[in-house]
């Protein structure tokens, strides 16, 4: 290695390097206690629990819950996890293929949220909604996902409710 002084080359010792590490920030993940209901142009389904978690004022679902849950609607997707890629695809209008473990209880204890690191594809287009990595599943916040994939959510504060409905599209709040 050699240093430019004046135009003319020095040798000098290499500075060691010090490795760079990235502040992984921790959240705290409170269990959504939310009721759902789900709403299709046919019918509605009331009361549905779901491994949903609230993170600073905003309720993240695991995505793949959700999947599962609108398989068969006009809002269904699929969800693939690709390894090779850290990548997370999502294929819209396409049903879900279960893997087991799909709506299975949260429990009521509070968790560790950190900021998920994987690529996110929509369609093949990477995507950056917010999305968190708790207990090695990636939830996504529920707005955001309602707004890529085109569905309706609504709150019932008087009823503690998040209403889901995918016979309209996504209204911002």
């Amino acid at each position: 290695m050699y240093i430019i002084v004046d135009d003319k080359a020095s040798p000098a010792e290499p500075i060691p390097a010090e490795p760079i590490t990235a502040k992984e920030e921790t959240y705290t993940a409170m269990p959504t206690s939310s009721k759902v209901e789900i709403r299709d142009q046919h019918s509605a389904t009331l009361g549905l629990d779901f491994d949903a978690y609230n993170i600073e004022g905003n309720n993240y679902f695991k995505l793949r819950d959700l999947a599962y849950t609108l398989n068969g609607s006009q809002k269904q997707f699929e969800v693939e996890w690709n390894d090779a890629n850290n990548a997370i695809m999502l294929t819209s209008n396409t049903e879900y293929t279960a893997v087991g473990g799909e709506r299975e209880g949260k429990g009521s204890e509070s968790k560790s949220a950190m900021a998920t690191t994987s690529k996110i594809l929509l369609d093949g287009k990477e995507i950056t909604p917010t999305a968190y990595n708790i207990g090695d599943n990636n939830y996504f916040k529920l707005r955001d996902i309602g707004q890529l994939l085109d569905f309706g959510i609504t709150w019932d504060g008087t009823n503690n409710r998040i209403i889901i409905d995918t016979s309209t599209g996504y209204i911002p709040e």
